[in-house]
């Protein structure tokens, strides 16, 4: 079975993935000057580039 790495690391402390799910909406969700859409384009090209396919 397939677990991509993110869940592995915060397998080794349960709480950090509460902290990581936050700042994930934070960033994504939270004041900003950029819109929803232009913050789904920047994550999935940072993840293309980084040939992280989650």
């Amino acid at each position: 079975m397939h677990v991509d790495h993110i869940i592995r690391v915060h397998s080794l402390n349960p709480p950090s993935m509460e902290h990581h799910v936050k700042l994930y909406a934070h960033l994504m969700r939270g004041p900003s000057p950029l819109s929803r859409a232009q913050r789904e384009m920047i994550a999935v090209t940072v993840s293309g580039v980084n040939r992280c396919f989650y």
